[in-house]
């Protein structure tokens, strides 16, 4: 039996699959909150005894109480993953009401909820843990057309230093990992349904230095890390596994003569 348990919510596919199976791989009792029955349950099936996959509505403080109940039945709590989250784009002069209530709801309101449900079990139980957060480059660079998801992540960004600050000196840590374009179902469905599908692959992938899309085990292999006692000295910090996306201002051709080198050494 695990000594630790974990919540992660969204845990049907993509990013929050591959948490939750690696956190599994790591020793962790995992307990996935995730909204569809299909892909919950294949999750469930994968992650096999000692772990859990309940189906709910992450952004439902009571949904997100239970998975809490149940990952503490497991093993004591020790770990929290906001991961769950929704895209819908939009824009200030003509935003839908309720696409920007629900995606708020989701993409924020649950990384808070679920936070105060960790913190507020450590600091009843005088224990520590860690928390990571699900951002996005979209939380430090802006996207024209997604104003409320921008300011969603944002705030996720926000709330993982908020924690750090607040409750640090009790032991308590928070960070976040903000990914680029990484090969989820729906990057791949966006991909495969373009007019074009070799060249919007090309266009996604040269978004990032490395010149690809992202993996979710390599997203996971970064909250593993996180959560371990391997950063036990990393808080507040959102971290960017984004392929370079976010370090540079504009794309410019590569070395001719650097690429050369590296084709003939593949050779």
């Amino acid at each position: 039996m695990a000594s630790k348990s974990v919540v992660v919510t969204g845990c049907g596919t993509g990013i929050g699959r591959a948490i939750a199976l690696r956190l599994a791989v790591d020793g962790w009792s995992v307990v996935g909150l995730e909204l569809n029955p299909e892909t919950g349950g294949r999750t469930g099936a994968d992650l096999g005894a000692g772990h859990h996959v309940m189906i709910g509505d992450a952004s439902e403080r009571a949904v997100l109480a239970a998975a809490r109940e149940k990952a503490e039945t497991l093993a004591p709590l020790t770990g929290w993953v906001n991961n769950v989250g929704i895209a819908l784009m939009g824009n200030l002069h003509e935003p839908k009401e309720p696409e920007v209530e629900r995606l708020m709801k989701v993409n924020l309101m649950s990384h808070f909820w679920g936070s105060s449900e960790a913190i507020s079990t450590w600091v009843r139980q005088r224990r520590v843990g860690a928390i990571v957060n699900v951002s996005s480059v979209h939380g430090r660079s802006a996207f024209n057309m997604w104003a409320a998801y921008d300011c969603a992540k944002a705030g996720i960004d926000a709330l993982t230093r908020y924690i750090a600050v607040e409750y640090g000196p009790v032991g308590i840590r928070a960070n976040a990992v903000a990914p680029g374009a990484i090969r989820t179902p729906l990057v791949s469905q966006v991909i495969r349904e373009s007019p074009d599908p070799v060249i919007a692959e090309r266009e996604m992938s040269i978004q990032h230095p490395l010149e690809r899309i992202g993996e979710p085990e390599e997203v996971a292999a970064a909250v593993a890390w996180l959560l371990s006692d391997e950063a036990s000295f990393v808080t507040g910090q959102s971290l960017a596994v984004d392929g370079g996306l976010t370090s540079r201002c504009y794309r410019y051709n590569p070395d001719a003569q650097l690429l050369a080198r590296y084709q003939e050494a593949r050779a």
